[in-house]
C-alpha cells in the first residue's frame, strides 16, 4: 500500500473542490480497546467501517479511517446542492440512530462493543489531492472544523456548521436539530459561530459558549449511580486548578430520560439551572461543595431510576 501511495504521489495535484464532509468518531472506544484483545478490536472496526460504507454513506466519493473514526467526502454541484445535503443527513440520522445495532447478527461480534457515535458535519470548498483519477487526500480549514463540531456531539449525536444551510434539509429532518453559538479552539476564539445539533442527545460542553481566548473553561466530570447519590447529605469535589470567582463556576447534571417507569435511552435529561452547590478555597485548595440531597430532590421529580447513572459536569472558569 505504501508503494503504491509513493507513485502516486509524483504525478499529484492540488484542487479546490465543493464537497459536504462527514466525520463519524465511535465514543467510548479507548475503554473498550483496552478491555478487548486487539483482534477483537481490529474485527469490530473492520465489520463497522463496512456496514457503515455499504449501508450508510455508499455514494460518498473518498473515505478515510482515522483510527476510531470514519471521513467521508460528498461533491456536491449547483444543481444537486439540495438532493446530497438531504440525502448525507438522512444518512448521518438513520447511522446515529442505528449504530447500536449495527453489529446485531454479526458471527464475528460476540462481544460488547461501543454503542454511541458522535457526527460532525460541514459544506464548503477543500483542497484534494489527486492522482490521476485516485483521490489522495483532502485537507484545509473545513476538515478541521468537521473535527471540531465531532468532538461537540457528545454524548453522542449530530453537530452542523451554521453555514451549512438548514433550510436545505427537509422540514422532518430540521426537526431533530436546535441552534446554538459555540466557540471553538482554532476556528472560532473569540466570536461564536452557529451550529446546529441534535437536541435529544447532545450536551455543549459550557466552556463552548464562552469566549475561549477571554476565559480559559476546565471541566470535572462525574459519573455516579442515582443510589450513591441518596448516601450523602453534602459531596466535596476537588478542582484541579483555582476559579477566577464562585460566579465562573457552573454545573450541569444530565441522564436519561424515564416514561412510565422505563429508561429512554434515546433521549438526554439536562438540568442546567443547578445552583446548589458552593465553591470555596479549604487550606488553599479549590473545592466544590455540592448538595446532593437537593439534587436527588429533582432527580425524585424527573422519576430517575435508582439505578440510572448520573452524569454531573463542574465547569468553571481558571484563575
Amino acid at each position: 500500500m505504501h508503494k503504491i501511495f509513493r507513485k502516486a504521489l509524483d504525478e499529484a495535484t492540488g484542487i479546490s473542490q465543493f464537497v459536504i464532509v462527514v466525520f463519524i468518531d465511535i465514543r467510548e472506544f479507548s475503554p473498550f480497546s483496552q478491555r478487548c484483545e486487539s483482534p477483537d478490536t481490529a474485527m469490530f472496526i473492520k465489520r463497522v467501517y463496512m456496514k457503515m460504507i455499504d449501508s450508510y454513506f455508499s455514494f460518498a466519493s473518498f473515505y478515510k479511517s482515522t483510527g476510531d473514526g470514519l471521513l467521508f467526502t460528498i461533491p456536491f454541484t449547483e444543481s444537486n446542492l439540495k438532493e446530497m445535503s438531504q440525502k448525507t443527513v438522512a444518512s448521518c440520522i438513520a447511522c446515529h440512530s442505528e449504530f447500536s445495532n449495527i453489529c446485531n447478527n454479526d458471527p464475528m461480534i460476540y462481544f460488547k462493543v461501543p454503542d454511541k457515535i458522535g457526527v460532525g458535519i460541514a459544506r464548503g470548498t477543500a483542497c484534494c489531492l489527486i492522482s490521476g483519477d485516485t483521490v489522495i487526500d483532502y485537507s484545509g480549514r473545513l476538515l478541521n472544523l468537521v473535527s471540531r463540531l465531532t468532538g461537540l456531539a457528545r454524548p453522542s449525536g449530530i453537530v452542523i456548521d451554521g453555514k451549512f444551510g438548514i433550510n436545505l434539509l427537509s422540514d422532518e429532518q430540521q426537526s431533530y436539530f436546535q441552534e446554538e453559538n459555540v466557540y471553538l479552539d482554532g476556528i472560532a476564539e473569540d466570536e461564536p459561530i452557529p451550529i446546529y445539533f441534535t437536541k435529544e442527545f447532545t450536551i455543549i460542553p459550557l466552556r463552548n459558549k464562552q469566549p475561549i481566548s477571554v476565559k480559559r473553561w476546565r471541566t470535572l466530570t462525574d459519573v455516579k449511580p442515582y443510589r450513591d447519590l441518596l448516601k450523602f447529605t453534602q459531596f466535596r469535589y476537588h478542582l484541579e486548578s483555582e476559579a477566577t470567582s464562585g460566579e465562573d463556576v457552573k454545573v450541569t447534571v444530565s441522564h436519561f430520560r424515564v416514561i412510565r417507569g422505563r429508561v429512554d435511552r434515546s433521549y438526554v435529561m439536562i438540568i442546567d439551572d443547578f445552583t446548589d452547590f458552593t465553591y470555596k478555597l479549604e487550606g488553599g485548595r479549590p473545592v466544590v461543595w455540592f448538595n446532593f440531597k437537593k439534587l436527588c430532590e429533582r432527580l425524585e421529580r424527573d422519576q430517575a431510576k435508582k439505578t440510572m447513572n448520573i452524569t454531573i459536569e463542574i465547569a468553571y472558569v481558571e484563575k
